[in-house]
């Protein structure tokens, strides 16, 4: 089943159901999910299956030549639909490539696959050709629900409260066979980097923790908790652990506490956002370390002496840092190591929502102080020499019917 209806107001609601993709700030770090009480082991097994270049999933995802996601549509007088969207970056074209029935929809991800994407409904996969018609079907028998992804394979995590276990499945994207995953015992955060295994963050405790529910209890293991990110691998189960500090931070000669929060990797550095209060407010700034947890060194100039709030990724690496406030935004692109000042930009008009296609972003377009109405396309060269001459995305007209 096709359908061209596509209300401009949906677009909205489904663009702006997502974060920019890999955007982490410290507060996501302050609430820990898990822990550890024993050093993890390596499998020492061979893998079971490729890896390939491993990135989080947004709601909206890009190939090298056009924007997909998933959206509910509401048909007058007729039943809702999930539908596929493309937004050509040739032109800025947006149309719906498939859609499908059903019931109780909750908008998922999608997950680019060579030359179709991937679309999760109604216990199955459908890859449904990038240019739009018949969508094979992969029965998948459960529900599945993306967030990470790579060349080959789509990953699904979820937090088991009683047991404080992590549990997930790789799906694999050719054949629609899963395979189980538990990663290790206390892991807190899961993270994408654009590499061939993942980062995660646990906790390491000197008794098991209670279950989270009960969060004095919780709360109070977790004060002298430490904190150790490890690189795992999820077709051998391997990991090699790279840094360890106190979870509530790093104890300063004034009293207060550093912490650090991971925002990325790119060109094969860790960055890291580290933040302390001070009297009633947080100071912080940016540093970046080797692959291996060593070499830390704080980036020059702005990145370096603020908080960079908002990231952008490329393929899965790190590519911008943005920090500031409006009439005082930033960026730091990772890509020449020059910060570029955005005085003009607000949230509603010209603020970036994702880096796309061949050095491309989406950006916001509004016409009222708080609402964003539309999206446009724009190079990045163009973007950061302080260009606003962007093309708004616009509906392609509707194919006359066979």
């Amino acid at each position: 089943m096709k359908t061209q209806w596509i209300p401009a107001l949906l677009l909205v609601i489904c663009l702006t159901a997502c974060t920019p993709a890999a955007s982490t700030t410290p507060e996501s770090e302050t609430n820990p999910a898990t822990a550890e009480t024993a050093p993890a082991q390596s499998t020492g097994e061979t893998a079971a299956f490729p890896v390939g270049h491993l990135r989080a999933l947004c709601y909206r995802e890009s190939t090298a030549d056009a924007v997909y996601n998933a959206a509910v549509a509401q048909p007058e007088g007729g039943d809702p639909v999930l539908q596929l969207l493309k937004v050509d970056l040739a032109d800025a074209l947006r149309s719906s490539v498939f859609a499908v029935e059903g019931e109780n929809w909750e908008i998922p991800k999608v997950v680019p696959y060579e030359n179709s994407v991937c679309l999760f409904a109604n216990g199955a996969m459908y890859r449904v050709p990038q240019s739009g018609g018949e969508a094979e079907v992969l029965p998948l028998g459960d529900t599945f629900a993306p967030d990470y992804a790579d060349e080959y394979s789509a990953y699904d995590f979820v937090y088991n409260y009683p047991d404080s276990r992590t549990d997930g499945a790789r799906l694999d994207l050719a054949t629609g066979a899963l395979t189980p995953l538990q990663l290790p015992s206390q892991t807190m955060s899961i993270y994408a980097v654009g590499e061939d295994r993942f980062l995660l963050l646990r906790l390491i405790t000197d008794v098991p923790l209670p279950d989270s529910r009960e969060w004095e209890q919780y709360e109070a293991v977790c004060q002298n908790a430490t904190a150790e990110y490890d690189w795992y691998d999820p077709a051998t189960g391997e990991l090699e652990t790279i840094w360890q500090a106190p979870y509530y931070g790093i104890q300063q000669p004034d009293g207060s506490k550093k912490r650090y929060s991971l925002l990325g990797m790119a060109g094969g550095r860790l960055y890291f956002e580290w933040f302390t209060e001070e009297g009633m407010g947080i100071v912080g700034g940016t540093e970046s370390c080797a692959a291996d947890g060593t070499d830390w060194q704080p980036l020059p100039g702005k990145p370096g002496e603020n908080r960079c709030t908002w990231t952008f990724t490329q393929n899965g690496s790190l590519r911008w840092l943005m920090g500031g406030s409006e009439g005082s935004l930033w960026i730091y692109d990772l890509a020449d190591g020059q910060v570029y000042d955005m005085p003009h930009i607000t949230g509603t008009n010209g603020w970036p929502e994702l880096l796309v296609g061949r050095d491309q972003v989406m950006v916001a377009v509004g016409t009222e102080p708080y609402v964003v109405s539309n999206f446009a396309i724009i190079s990045i060269e163009d973007y950061l020499a302080g260009s606003t001459d962007w093309t708004p995305i616009r509906d392609a007209p509707a194919k006359p019917a066979s």
